[in-house]
């Protein structure tokens, strides 16, 4: 590795958090795993790889190029393009066989010409906008886009899908009203004798605390990585499954009242002993945990926990090791838990940074090598 610092990715966390999602669902509910930004900062090829051979049914990206580096590492699985299609990839969603989310009559057309073009029949999601107001078709126009839709030869409605804007919050009625909709729209189809194929709305909290949003199939992303944005339900445990890790790289003596860092945020109180760890807001350790990150140095979860002192730098932070009993250069430093009960997991932090856990994990950078345990 090029910097004593890096993420350990626990492959068998995330099957693991696969299985206990499943034990959720009703037998036949089907789950997307979500992959989209890297994995949430994991990997997506091994962590798409380790959803494959755990039986994930679908995978979930936004980018174009996402789908295409998960075909060329050799991924078989239906994967669905969540996102808006710009007009300029629309034959590489074809040429790829990924799963377009339609929703607008524009996008449509484009890819029945490009489907056509390629001589090929194309597998699309239909995206209802029941009050998210981000993307997809409005409620109340989606049949006559529904019907467009199976006009076309060359497309397929495989699925029919919404998106829940306060699931993070259980019982919230904006939930309850946005379900609703979706439940009308597929009324309405229904009527008319249109089969919608797989229907699916929940995100992670939904499918952990509304089994009514589950559907057809559900999209888990945050939980499968071992943290949710809602109070897990009793008999869910799921394993985090990132650790952020550093060493000591320098050691520095401060006298007493002398300043710390940029701003001088901080000022030593006694004589102290600070460890630089080569990790900052460069690899995406948060700047807002400035004097108030806490890591554990030293090794395993016995070790002491040490206050991060003075500003965090683009590629340092500074830790305050006075009380260590043996402080050297090269000790283990742990600023980001792989432990569902430690003050310092991914949770934590963002709470402590005032943040949520998914900037924190999408916001670890390239910088930081991903090694795969």
């Amino acid at each position: 590795m090029p910097r004593p610092t890096w993420a350990e990715v626990n492959l068998d966390a995330i099957r693991a958090n696969l299985g206990a999602l499943r034990r959720l669902l009703a037998p036949g509910v089907k789950v997307l795993g979500v992959v989209k930004a890297d994995a949430y900062g994991h990997g997506m090829v091994p962590v798409a790889r380790a959803l494959e051979s755990a039986g994930a049914d679908m995978l979930g990206v936004v980018m174009v190029e996402e789908g295409v580096a998960l075909r060329s590492a050799g991924i078989a699985l239906p994967i669905l393009m969540m996102g808006p299609i710009p007009e300029d990839e629309t034959a590489a969603i074809v040429a790829h066989d990924l799963r377009p989310t339609v929703g607008d009559a524009e996008t449509l057309e484009r890819l029945d010409a490009a489907a056509r073009a390629a001589g090929k029949r194309v597998p699309l999601h239909l995206k209802v906008d029941t009050g998210m107001n981000r993307f997809g078709v409005r409620s109340e126009e989606a049949v006559a886009l529904a019907e467009r839709i199976l006009g076309r030869p060359s497309l397929v409605l495989e699925g029919l899908c919404t998106h829940f804007a306060c699931a993070d919050t259980p019982g919230d009625a904006a939930t309850r009203d946005q379900l609703q909709r979706f439940r009308d729209v597929l009324g309405k189809l229904d009527r008319r004798g249109v089969r919608a194929g797989t229907t699916h709305a929940a995100n992670s909290s939904a499918l952990a605390t509304m089994p009514e949003t589950h559907f057809d199939m559900v999209r888990p992303g945050l939980a499968l990585y071992g943290a949710l944005a809602c109070p897990a339900p009793d008999g869910l445990a799921l394993r985090p499954a990132l650790a952020l890790r550093s060493r000591v790289a320098h050691l520095k003596r401060v006298p007493r009242g002398e300043g710390v860092s940029y701003g001088h945020a901080w000022r030593a109180r006694r004589d102290s002993l600070l460890g630089l760890l080569p990790i900052g807001y460069g690899d995406g350790y948060p700047w807002a945990l400035s004097n108030k990150g806490r890591v554990r140095v030293g090794d395993g979860p016995a070790a002491p926990l040490c206050p991060v002192v003075g500003r965090i730098c683009m590629d340092a932070t500074l830790v305050d090791l006075t009380d260590l009993a043996a402080p050297r250069v090269g000790l283990e430093a742990t600023l980001i838990e792989a432990d569902g009960e430690s003050p310092i997991n991914v949770t934590a932090v963002a709470r402590l940074a005032g943040t949520i856990p998914y900037e924190i994990l999408t916001g670890l950078t390239s910088r930081v090598p991903r090694v795969f345990v």
